[in-house]
């Protein structure tokens, strides 16, 4: 038998003895929704602005849905949960509505994610009615105190940020845009944990129209972004609901976007 016939059984035979090599189930990228509210006096100040917040989060919770779709239910490892800025005086129950609005597919057994898609989607939406009929404790605006968002980012964002570079991170903030807790007091202080990987939108800004307010107060957030290490922002002013819902779209179907104002 010729020497190069000997060599290829050789070859053949010592391959079969050898486990067929398993191929790296690629895992999909993880979409983590985060949506802060602000659930100061805006809520009765701003005209519709219950109605407003509630219409925008089930814009969001509709985007999470095709999110999981794509990812055809079984694969997605999405998530998406409200929280509540920390405001004094408020009775509002934070940890229970927190709870009841988050969504994590992880936590959801494969045979059920497409099943009652349609009875978390409903529970939801009924929870965040709720949550607002809630929020609306009385029609004085003096009875309501300013929403602490920069004690959010100091002891709670790191608990639902996701570290992990398979991980798109969104903050969603609806506030109007003013930063103070209490009588003039800015509290936008440097927080020790950096995120450079969030995306953070800032929804239904709305400074007043006089003397640049506009310029002034988004001129806050944004040196406060960057000199905590967001390197992706996105500034929304107050409109027409449709136009903001267009725009909310247009952030997360875009990718790579650095910093981003739109007015």
């Amino acid at each position: 038998m010729p020497a190069l016939a000997v060599l290829v059984i050789l070859t053949m035979l010592a391959g079969c003895g050898k486990p067929p090599k398993e191929k790296k189930a690629s895992q999909r990228m993880k979409h983590n929704y985060i949506v802060l509210l602000d659930l100061s006096d805006r809520i009765i100040v701003q005209e519709n602005q219950p109605d407003r917040d509630k219409e925008i989060i089930r814009k969001l919770y509709g985007m999470f849905e095709g999110q999981v779709k794509k990812d055809l239910y079984i694969k997605s490892r999405d998530e998406i949960k409200v929280v509540i800025a920390p405001q004094k005086g408020s009775d509002v129950r934070r940890d229970v509505f927190e709870d009841r609005l988050y969504v994590n597919m992880d936590n959801i057994q494969k045979i059920y994610r497409r099943s009652k898609e349609d009875e978390r989607r409903k529970d939801f939406y009924a929870n965040l009615d709720s949550l607002y009929q809630e929020a609306l404790f009385s029609k004085k605006p003096e009875d309501y105190h300013g929403a602490d968002i920069w004690k959010y980012f100091y002891e709670d964002l790191k608990v639902d940020y996701v570290k992990d570079t398979l991980t798109e991170n969104y903050l969603f903030i609806l506030t109007d845009g003013y930063p103070i807790v209490g009588k003039n007091q800015i509290k936008l202080q440097e927080v020790k944990n950096e995120y450079p990987d969030l995306h953070i939108v800032l929804i239904e800004a709305a400074p007043r129209e006089k003397d640049m307010e506009w310029d002034r107060i988004m001129g806050i957030w944004e040196n406060w972004f960057d000199n905590i290490g967001v390197k992706q922002y996105t500034l929304i002013k107050r409109g027409a609901i449709s136009k903001e819902l267009e725009q909310i779209e247009d952030v997360l179907n875009s990718e790579g976007n650095s910093s981003l104002t739109l007015k």
